[in-house]
């Protein structure tokens, strides 16, 4: 029995002594390397990885580390990580990865969002006024109708509101155009730095 409790003892001190190795090997994030120049992308950074074998094939997502032969990818959604083997890497790209469309239909999603909760704010604020009164009207105002008088508010409201959403999303568009650096992976080209 100590024999046991020893060894487990010793495993358990030898698995955490090797721990801050591994943090620490992956702390620093993704090294590139093109003629002396190095590139730094850390963890936790927004990335898209194209296929060597198809470059339209590509996957998005927050970097979050490697393995000894591919990079762990977090897309936007899952819970779980990909792994792409480093020889099927065409090129990697950081930065503005949306398209227009994307910061269009968020402008639009954010305006119509607002609006309408406001107006729910606004429906219930006038319900809760008119509920008081309630006695008054023969009980048929109340906090349900002013919600709907809320829901109509922001209904109508999101008429204008939803194309300056739009709008404003479009010009974000325009902003972050062009920032978005790709990396080609390859002989002459960048190459992964592995630890």
């Amino acid at each position: 029995m100590k024999r046991y409790s020893i060894g487990l003892i010793t495993r358990i001190l030898l698995t955490a002594s090797a721990l801050p190795l591994i943090a620490q090997e992956d702390a620093s994030g993704l090294t590139l390397e093109k003629d002396g120049e190095q590139v730094l992308i850390p963890l936790d950074e927004w990335v898209v990885v194209s296929s060597a074998y198809d470059p339209s094939n590509t996957v998005r997502g927050l970097y979050m580390g490697m393995t000894v032969d591919a990079l762990r990818i977090q897309e936007k959604g899952e819970s779980f990580e990909r792994e792409i083997p480093m020889d099927e890497i065409n090129s990697i790209f950081r930065g503005k990865t949306k398209s227009t469309r994307d910061y269009v239909f968020q402008g639009m999603k954010v305006a119509g969002i607002g609006t309408m909760g406001c107006g729910m704010l606004m429906g219930m604020a006038m319900g809760a006024g008119l509920g008081i009164r309630e006695e008054d009207n023969g009980g048929q105002v109340g906090i349900g109708t002013g919600l709907l008088y809320g829901a109509i508010i922001g209904g109508f409201n999101s008429i204008f509101t939803v194309p300056a959403g739009a709008l404003i999303g479009y010009m974000r568009a325009k902003v972050a155009e062009g920032k978005a650096v790709e990396y080609v992976i390859g002989d002459g080209e960048w190459v992964i730095v592995t630890p």
